[in-house]
Parts: structure tokens; sequence; C-alpha cells
């Protein structure tokens, strides 16, 4: 009967850790609970409020006539004119982008959005269009479109200066739909004088403030183009077919600077496209939006529209690390038990499974206790915080567990290493398995050192 009391026991142990496991699992879900709640409360701000922004720059839309061959309902063909527009952007541009970011803006109860205002300027310059091919061009009805993912964000219409004069621009007719873009259009019918301009060619300047939620595109129209972003955030992701060539960044600072020669070509090679504002969020969905039978023959690679991307990232994600915590608290566990059984054998007294369990109990309260508690103040002040009050606990039970201060003060100090070594794990990013697999060497390694004396066919003949 005793021979087989260690093979009891192990069993006993491995049972409980797999129902440990499973409490992880509960405690896991929770934590995805949580996040979809946040998740839910940034969809509805986006809906009801303010959301992503997503800028085109600005360029120069051109109707001219063409003949061509139509087909009649009996498929029978005729002469026929048709209008044709043809998009220009300008043939240099430099933009610049300043941004606010704030969590405190848009919150709901102890959820909160990160939020942005953006000042943003640019300058550039429109070449002469030509007339070369001959093409009867519409000057009186030629525009200016400028189209904003949501104007909402807007505090004031903006002001489009050409050659040193402001004009203001307006509202398109298209600009309707749910999803699409708020077209905004400077007209040659509502400005006569614009005519000779767009003919000759002119300078432009303009400058804007925006509101924006999380996430802010811009997306060029120029065949050549700077652009520069800098603001009070320091973690930020950067997204887009362009990635900034420079981005040197301090302590809840950035600024990054582009520079690129393809990106506005290939944008007005597929604005061209578009008519309305739903087409614009076709395009920037990655989704074909053909207009005739021609183009829907084309390959959809030809539809997509490239920006450039800037994202404002929460510092710490509490629900991210605290999952993260989770998928370490296995570990934890088997560690802790394994030092419980390494006593068993080593000082031959007994811990019932009913105080593994309640170990156990305690340390799963542990994550429980991080996640409300870092819903409100700082994750490294509620991991702290979560940490002293278990660790603790556990450290006062086991001195009537072991029988012994020194003993519970032993595996209180495991304790606090085990849980200052997650932390470093959680922050570690990149390394975490360069540490981790450190660590699980230095732990193996400490038992074969401890029970390297121990005579385990002996200790089967004790009784423990």
């Amino acid at each position: 009967m005793h021979r087989n009391f260690i093979n009891l026991k192990i069993g006993a142990i491995l049972f409980l850790i797999l129902v440990f496991y499973i409490g992880l699992f509960f405690i896991s879900n929770l934590v995805t609970e949580r996040q979809s709640y946040q998740q839910q409360v940034i969809r509805d701000i986006a809906n009801e409020q303010i959301r992503p922004q997503q800028v085109i720059a600005p360029y120069l839309k051109l109707p001219y006539q063409m003949q061509t061959t139509c087909t009649n309902e009996e498929k029978k063909t005729y002469d026929c004119t048709q209008t044709v527009f043809v998009t220009l952007g300008a043939e240099t541009a430099d933009w610049t982008a300043q941004f606010d970011v704030s969590d405190s803006t848009y919150k709901r109860n102890i959820y909160k959005a990160i939020s942005y205002q953006n000042t943003m300027s640019g300058k550039g310059v429109f070449k002469a269009v030509g007339n070369e091919s001959q093409r009867n061009y519409l000057w009186d009805q030629a525009e200016i479109i400028f189209p904003i993912q949501d104007a909402r964000g807007l505090n004031a219409k903006p002001m489009f200066n050409i050659d040193g004069k402001a004009y203001k621009f307006d509202f398109a007719e298209q600009s309707q739909g749910q999803q699409g873009f708020d077209l905004m259009h400077i007209t040659a019918k509502q400005y006569p004088e614009l005519i000779q301009k767009f003919q000759q060619g002119f300078k432009f300047n303009l400058q804007f403030k925006l509101e924006g939620l999380n996430k802010f595109t811009f997306l060029p129209t120029s065949n050549e183009m700077t652009y520069q972003a800098a603001g009070n955030w320091g973690d930020v992701k950067y997204d887009g077919q362009s990635l900034p060539f420079q981005k040197p960044r301090k302590k809840q600072q950035f600024q990054a600077n582009w520079k690129n020669i393809a990106l506005g070509k290939r944008n007005l090679d597929s604005i061209s496209m578009c008519e309305n504002s739903q087409c614009f969020y076709q395009l920037l969905n990655n989704q074909s939006y053909p207009v005739s039978a021609v183009d829907a023959a084309k390959d959809s690679s030809t539809t997509n529209i490239s920006g450039i991307s800037t994202q404002f990232l929460q510092p710490v994600n509490i629900y991210t690390q605290t999952d993260r915590a989770i998928k370490y608290g296995i570990m934890i566990i088997i560690i802790t038990f394994g030092c419980f059984f390494l006593f068993e054998v080593l000082k031959s007294l007994k811990i019932h499974p009913v105080q593994y369990a309640l170990v156990a109990m305690a340390q799963g309260v542990f994550f429980v206790l991080l996640l409300s508690i870092s819903e409100y103040y700082a994750f490294a002040l509620a991991y702290l915080v979560a940490a002293i009050a278990c660790i603790s606990l556990i450290t006062w039970y086991l001195y009537f567990v072991v029988q012994g201060f020194k003993a519970a003060l032993l595996f209180g100090l495991m304790l606090s290493v085990l849980y200052g070594m997650m932390y470093l794990l959680l922050q570690s990013s990149g390394k975490t398995f360069l540490f981790g697999s450190i660590l699980s060497f230095i732990l193996i390694a400490c038992v074969m050192f401890i029970t390297r004396h121990v005579n385990w066919y002996q200790s089967e003949q004790q009784t423990i």
C-alpha cells in the first residue's frame, strides 16, 4: 500500500492540474467577453459619433465628350456622344499632419476609445491641362474633389487656396450613403474664374482640422508626394502600401516621414472609375466596383487604392495582457504543485489534496483580480496588487499547512519570483519564447539539483 502512495498522490495532483486548467479556460472566456464589451463600445462610438478617418487628397475631375458607338434595345448600333471623366492629381504635393491624441474624449462607463484631432496642411502644384489629344473638355463642369470618410469630424468646411485666393469646399450631391465617403467639391460652375486656373495650372494650399477615432489613413493623388506625421502618442503602428523612411520616436511622441512617386498615379487610376461615395468605400475595402462591362472584365487588383495609415494603440491592452498571463497560469500551478510534492518527499510531511486545491483556487482568483482591477487602474499596479494579495494569502495559509514559518516564507518567496518572472515575460514581447525556454531550463536544473540525492525507491516504502 505504501509503495503505491506516491503514484496515487501524483495522480491526484495531475487531476487537480486538469481541473485548474479547465478553470483557466472559463476565466479566459471571461476576458474575451469583457474585451468584446470594449469593442462594442468603440463600434457604437464609430456609428453614433465619429469613425476612423480616411482622406483622399484633392484632385481635379474634368469631363470631356467623345464619339463612340452605342447599342439600342433592338441591339442596333448607332453613333452617339458619351461623356467621360478624366482625373488629374497635383504634380507635386507636400503634406503635414499634427495629431493631438487622447483617450479621454470618448468614454462609456469603464471603457474608453482613442481619438485624435488632426491639424493637416498641404501645398503643391497642379500643372496646366494640355489639349494635345484634342479632347472636347467641358470646362464649365470641371471640379476639384475632396473625399473625406466622415465629415462629422470637421469643425468647419475646408478652405482651398488657389494662387492666393481662398475657395470653400461644399458637399457634392453624390456624397450620400451611410458607409460611403462625404464628397466635397469646388466647381467651375460656381466659380467661373477657375476655368482659366485649370487650363494654365495653379499652386494650391489647403488647411483643415479633422477629428477621428483610433486610425487615420491618407491617400495621395499627386505624382510626387511627401508626407510628415507627428503627434503626442508613443504607441503607433504604421500600415498601408508605403511605410515611412524615417520614424524617430521620443517618449510619448512620434514622428514619421514618407516620400513616394507611385501611390498617387495608382490611386488616380482607381478613382477615375468612381462617381459616388459608395464606390470609394468599395475601393478602400479592396472590393471590385465595376462601372461598365469593360471594367468588369478587368482584374480586381486594379481597383485597389493605396494609402498611408497611422494607427494609435493602447499603451497596454489589459485584455491581451491578462489573456497572456492566463496562458502562463498552468505553468505557475505545475511549479507550485511540484514544489509541494518535493517538500512532501524531502520532509516527509503530508499535504492533503484539498490543501493543494485551495492553493490552486487562490492562484485562479489572482487572474480574476488582475482583470477586474486593471479595468480601473494601470495594468502594472493591478498586477502588483493582485500578486501581493494572493501571495500573502497563500503564504499565511501554508504557515499552518507546513507547520513552520521558515518553510511558508520560502514558498512565499518562490511564488514572488514566479509572479515576477511571469510579469517580465508579459513585457518581453518578441523575446517571450527565448526567456520562457531559459526559465524552463533553470527550473528543471533546480529540481534535478535538489533531488540529486533522493532515493525514490526508498521513498515509496515510507509513509508520506
